[in-house]
């Protein structure tokens, strides 16, 4: 027996925090305990040249705790950051306290009015969010286990809820369309007609050899004329 499975997307939903002036710097502290604990797990593994997640948790767990005063989620999500970042950029710098990652355990969403409940150091608070139509049709029936806290230049918290949502079936069709980028053919359809790219590739041949040409100089008009020369050409082709 076979059925189609509905595919669905996890998306972020930026929602405004409504705080009161005396849990500012209560969030202050957490988010600078976070990037404290980040930090110091960075540092532990540059120094073990461990990017093991299992095996730096090891490492890290306790020191990190006993040094930031964080939950014990906290410290797990900061480890997950610092491998994260790890992955995804050659060289991580020093984290700063601008953002709080949270789970199922330090994160809460309460639809009946609105409201999220975030764990801080100093233990559980609920916060107000501050969201017009378009939010509440994204979160509604919703019933996330994941968000980000921040805090922007200006000063203000935001959450970024992350919600899945099912995408719409593509309908089927027997129309077909092969594209070839460009090159050869700029696209062939499935009934034998194709459209000829030679035109194109001629065009992008002619900038290249002025682009050649002018690129020699090295003078400031010749890069002011090389920009232009970009767009124009990019222009061209779309």
């Amino acid at each position: 027996m076979s059925y189609n499975k509905p595919m669905s997307q996890i998306i972020s939903v930026r929602c405004k925090l409504i705080v009161p002036q005396e849990l500012r710097q209560e969030i202050d502290r957490t988010l600078q305990g976070f990037a404290n604990a980040c930090n110091q797990i960075l540092d532990t593994a540059k120094q073990k040249n461990c990017w093991n997640t299992a095996k730096l948790h090891h490492l890290v767990y306790r020191p990190v705790r006993a040094a930031t005063g964080l939950k014990a989620n906290h410290v797990c999500q900061a480890l997950r950051r610092v491998i994260s970042n790890a992955k995804a950029v050659k060289q991580v710098h020093k984290f700063r306290p601008t953002s709080l990652t949270l789970d199922a355990r330090t994160f809460k969403y309460r639809e009946s009015n609105q409201a999220v409940g975030v764990t801080l150091m100093s233990g559980r608070v609920w916060l107000k969010l501050k969201i017009g139509g378009y939010q509440i049709a994204l979160l509604r029936g919703q019933t996330p286990t994941s968000a980000t806290l921040s805090k922007t230049k200006q000063g203000e918290y935001y959450i970024n809820i992350a919600v899945e949502l099912d995408t719409p079936p593509t309908g089927k069709t027997p129309k077909v369309i092969g594209v070839d980028l460009g090159r050869r053919d700029i696209a062939t359809a499935s009934n034998g007609r194709s459209w000829s790219g030679e035109h194109i590739q001629a065009v992008r041949d002619r900038f290249s050899r002025v682009r050649a040409k002018v690129q020699s100089k090295r003078t400031r008009s010749s890069r002011r004329l090389l920009r232009r020369l970009s767009g124009r050409e990019r222009r061209y082709a779309a």
